[in-house]
């Protein structure tokens, strides 16, 4: 985070303490991707996929909150990449399905303790209690934003 006193972090805008905090997690992922040679987006649409096999690329767009143009770049560079796959969908051919390869499980498999790993990093800065109300806010943030 920017260097600063203690009056100025106080008078910082909250907007602009969690788009910093936002920075600094993105950070710190790319950090841990590194050796797997994959960007923040590519290991969440890898880890949704993961978990939700055969979804359409219309739902990741809505799960990863991005344009449509960017998911279709995206899964097309995981397919090039052959981590992932598409497959026709059953009741309508324009449709595709998406899976991922082997690859691309094992991938995914070797990645999904990066969220844990940073919730303990970031946890290790609290007590527990001060981490429950952090998540609970920032919870009660997204909601409230969410309705306008």
């Amino acid at each position: 985070m920017e260097k600063g006193n203690e009056k100025n972090d106080r008078e910082m805008p909250i907007s602009r303490l969690i788009k910093l905090a936002n920075r600094a997690i993105r950070k710190e992922v790319q950090e841990q991707l590194k050796p797997f040679n994959i960007t923040p987006t590519q290991w969440s649409a890898l880890g949704i996929i993961y978990l939700r096999p055969g979804l359409l690329p219309s739902e990741l767009q809505t799960i990863l909150l991005t344009e449509r143009s960017s998911v279709t770049s995206l899964v097309n560079g995981l397919v090039k990449r052959e981590l992932v796959y598409r497959v026709d969908h059953p009741d309508d051919g324009r449709y595709k399905k998406l899976y991922l390869t082997d690859k691309g499980k094992e991938l995914a498999v070797q990645t999904r303790d990066i969220s844990t790993v940073l919730d303990k990093k970031l946890g290790s800065a609290y007590s527990p209690e001060e981490f429950k109300q952090l998540k609970k806010g920032l919870m009660k943030m997204i909601r409230t934003l969410g309705k306008s």
